[in-house]
């Protein structure tokens, strides 16, 4: 049944008094069908969404699935259908149906009116009124049950599922023939939109919809968010005026979003170019080699394939190549690329932007953290979403502008998207609009690189982010060139297949494919295996593990003949003691520089340091001159970093063999005189107390056992050491000789890391939408502990550093530049920062601001001295102490 104009135009769904046009209101079951167009005309031209949806509604046809799909999103708004929300611009209600009086018509309180939540009373309505509707009891609500999760999913508009009850829902002093209007209002949308989307498929009211799983719920949560977000785009959605009837109006919709290929221009969708193979990622007269062999022989269907192959081997490419043939398939329509660091992710960029030209030819490319270009359909949602309407921060159009406004977010919603690991373990933490998140990555490949490098904490919210993958049927791809066999099996269990006990074991290098619980390993055949390598290994016991006098005349000396040098320590601060010694050392010749590279900086002035770094240490340096590079944990992870000589502090096994990777990278045809072959310098503490660096690492274990390793030979031999190395180090069973303290350790560190993996998990389960996705704070949610204070240096004029003033910043640009301008500092600070501002709510809640002022051109002091920021050092406490 379709109800007349008439009874459409006693209803507003959009209103905004400044609005170009002459019509100043929407009607409301006009807005509600733009919404569901958006959702039908979407689902019909994109397997991989077909697909997601199939998967995680299991047993129900996909024509069935369509037609309750669009269905409930076409219900998103039906709690507008009440006086309390139409009195938000009583000047739309009037001009729809007639001036609504207090004192008269109703007495509800001003506030109860601007608080009332429209999502919130959607699903409370449905729950009062639903037999009515069916026309059918529900004594003990078996079919309440079916609708509950579909309707949590659809009225959620702040990213959170709302309970189906309502303080004070019926409790309205207002006349009871208002009332019953509205209640009317609301059974004739949702006859009606059952006549338009449920009919046609041969299903009624009276049909249960299939039942909606968690990870169902959150996968049509984003969607239909996503959904809104368009079809409240007033560049595309014009008000109009009442008078098609919905059948009419609707397909008038429809055939906008297809006649203009809307949402191909709003950056959303792209067809993938046919897979052309792997040799097109490749460089000119390369072939495949080691793993890229193997991924041909992939099954092109959604599952979980972990690579495993040296630094250097071409993982990225490999992966690139599978998710192409994903792409191709129908089974993803995007890329989600996470990794570990913000400086890994921009170094990672412009390898996926050549991808993204071979892949799909146009493309939406976004990089998290990077003040990059806006799509163009992009740029208008923001610029149409900074006007406020009658429904303020409420509006979709609202929402959808800070979204796409914070790249930090809007990868989710391109072709390719390039983040932090971080903004992939949001989609499972406490966040507001998390499901458009969780939405973004069911569509997509999900690929995570050096995914070694987290801590228990951080592998808790990803085996949450692989469950929801598997359970919503997509796909998955993990690089790491130092895998150990419980983490494997960790991976694999969390996509609901054998683990590793149960898993035939495979020699190095290796693809594990994990599909419908089956593990198949794939070996590397013996023409295509890794070359041997061996590199020497110098052992140095030294206070600290910190260089000495000789060892830092050594360095000085290499770089003199030519040499290029790095030094990797595990601390801030002794990169920044370190640097400080050498360039006094070499300050008799100005042809040597030494350059330092850390966490610790600005992040607009550590994307200048990363560019430099790979300037002069990459794959194309010009390598004329000998140079020097002190740096943190920054470089071990997916730089494309080329040494002549490597100096490291002691640290796991498994991150040392990252280390090593940018040690000889790449075949040269000469290098310095002593150093045509690699050799690593390993700087280790004078007895098995190791410290600071036990409390960096947290296993003291794993590091008393790579010592030990490594002062067993000279040499470490390439690619055996990979598997032996690190199963030895990290295999359960006590070493034989493995002192008691360091036995007992272990056991407090493993008891440890399973309550933190446990604290992870217990926060997934959280519904309530605690944190901003712009909130200061959510970086504590994800990284437990290490950098995961923000610290915003600002001047005593209330500027950032590059002068910017904040209150001048557009709204639309102040979390980008907030991001830029925010330094990272471990959690231990929190003491020292203790006199820093810093705010609840608001763009800056959860940010620490450190005021100071210019000491020097290129250099700041805080107001009490205790700390300075430059762009060449970052943020240096005034008395160096560990971190």
């Amino acid at each position: 049944m379709n109800p007349s104009p008439e009874f459409i135009a006693h209803y507003w769904g959009k209103a905004d008094p400044n609005h170009s046009d002459t019509q100043t209101w929407h009607p409301l079951a006009y807005h509600m069908l733009d919404v569901a167009a958006v959702a039908a005309a979407w689902w019909d031209v994109c397997p991989a969404l077909r697909g997601r949806f199939i998967a995680a509604l299991p047993k129900t046809s996909e024509n069935h699935l369509r037609a309750w799909v669009t269905f409930f999103v076409s219900l998103h708004d039906l709690g507008k259908a009440d006086i309390r929300f139409q009195l938000k611009a009583p000047d739309a209600l009037a001009a729809a149906w007639r001036m609504i009086a207090k004192g008269t018509d109703h007495e509800i309180p001003p506030q109860e009116i601007s608080t009332f939540d429209h999502g919130h009373a959607g699903i409370a309505w449905a729950a009062t009124e639903y037999e009515t509707w069916l026309g059918a009891r529900d004594a003990d609500r078996a079919i309440w049950s079916g609708w509950d999760n579909w309707l949590a999913a659809v009225t959620g508009h702040h990213g959170d599922f709302p309970k189906p009850h309502f303080e004070g829902l019926a409790a309205l002093e207002a006349d009871p023939a208002l009332i019953k209007h509205d209640r009317d209002a609301r059974r004739t949308l949702v006859t009606a939109f059952a006549s338009l989307f449920l009919q046609p498929a041969g299903l009624s009211l009276q049909d249960r919809p299939p039942t909606c799983s968690l990870p169902a719920r959150a996968l049509l949560a984003g969607f239909c968010a996503s959904c809104d977000w368009l079809g409240s785009n007033t560049g595309e959605f014009n008000y109009r005026a009442p008078g098609p009837a919905l059948a009419d109006y609707l397909c008038e919709r429809l055939d906008h979003i297809k006649s203009t290929r809307m949402l191909t221009r709003y950056g959303l969708l792209a067809p993938a170019q046919d897979y052309a193979g792997l040799p097109a990622l490749l460089g000119c007269g390369e072939a495949p080699r080691g793993v890229q062999t193997l991924i041909d022989t992939l099954p092109t269907a959604p599952g979980l394939t972990l690579i495993e192959a040296p630094t250097g081997s071409g993982k990225t490419e490999a992966a690139l190549a599978h998710a192409w043939r994903l792409l191709t398939a129908g089974e993803a329509d995007s890329i989600v690329f996470a990794l570990p660091t913000q400086a890994t992710a921009n170094a990672m960029f412009q390898r996926v932007e050549a991808f993204a030209a071979k892949a799909y030819g146009q493309a939406n490319v976004v990089l998290a953290h990077g003040k990059r270009d806006f799509n163009a359909g992009f740029q208008q949602l923001v610029e149409r979403g900074q006007r406020r309407t009658r429904q303020g921060d409420e509006e979709a159009s609202v929402q959808c502008a800070a979204w796409l406004a914070s790249s930090r977010k809007r990868v989710f919603l391109g072709q390719i998207g390039v983040c932090t690991v971080d903004q992939v373990l949001l989609s499972v933490l406490p966040v507001r609009h998390k499901f458009v998140r969780g939405f973004g990555l069911n569509k997509s490949v999900l690929i995570v690189d050096e995914v070694h490098a987290y801590d228990a904490y951080m592998y808790g919210l990803l085996g949450e982010v692989l469950k929801n993958q598997h359970a919503c049927g997509g796909s998955a791809i993990l690089l790491s060139a130092t895998l150990s066999a419980p983490l494997r099996s960790k991976l694999l269990a969390a996509w609901e297949s054998h683990t590793a006990s149960e898993t035939p074991d495979a020699p190095y290098p290796a693809l594990w494919h994990a599909m419908g619980g089956a593990v198949t390993p794939l070996t590397v055949a013996d023409e295509h295996r890794p070359p041997r390598r061996e590199v020497g290994i110098e052992c140095m016991r030294l206070a600290g593990a910190f260089p000495d006098g000789d060892l830092r005349t050594r360095i000085a000396e290499a770089a003199k003949h030519g040499a290029l040098v790095a030094i990797v320590v595990n601390l801030v601060d002794d990169a920044q003691r370190l640097a400080r010694a050498l360039r006094e050392l070499v300050s008799d010749s100005p042809e040597i520089e030494v350059d330092i590279f850390h966490a610790r900086y600005r992040f607009a002035d550590r994307q200048d340091k990363e560019a430099a770094t790979l300037k002069h240490y990459g794959r194309h340096a010009l390598r004329t001159t000998g140079r020097i590079l002190v740096a943190t944990q920054v470089v071990e992870q997916s730089l494309d970093l080329d040494f002549d000589w490597l100096i490291t502090q002691i640290c796991p096994v498994d991150l040392l063999f990252q280390r090593l990777g940018r040690l000889h990278r790449h075949q040269r045809e000469q290098r310095p005189p002593g150093f045509d072959t690699p050799r690593c310098t390993v700087l280790t503490v004078e007895r098995d107390d190791y410290g600071v660096f036990e409390l960096i690492y947290g296993n003291a274990r794993v590091l008393w056992r790579t010592d030990v390793l490594l002062n067993r030979s000279d040499k470490l031999v390439f690619p055996e050491a990979y598997r032996d190395g690190i199963e030895r180090v990290y295999q359960h069973d006590d070493w034989d000789d493995e002192p008691e303290r360091i036995a007992c350790d272990f056991n407090k560190f493993s008891a440890e890391q399973r309550r933190r993996e446990k604290d992870a998990q217990q926060l997934t389960s959280m519904t309530v939408s605690s944190f901003r996705d712009e909130d200061g704070r959510i970086t504590s949610l994800t990284r437990d502990g290490e950098m995961s204070l923000s610290v915003l240096p600002l001047t005593t004029a209330g500027c950032l550093l590059d002068g910017q003033r904040i209150k001048a910043i557009a709204e639309r640009d102040l979390a980008e530049q907030l991001n830029l301008n925010i330094v990272p500092c471990p959690a231990s600070w929190a003491k020292r920062l203790h006199d820093c501002h810093k705010e609840a709510d608001g763009l800056l809640a959860g940010l620490w601001q450190l005021v100071t002022d210019e000491a020097a051109p290129g250099m700041w002091q805080s107001s009490d001295g205790q700390f300075t920021y430059s762009q060449d050092f970052g943020l240096e406490k005034r008395h160096h102490e560990p971190a």
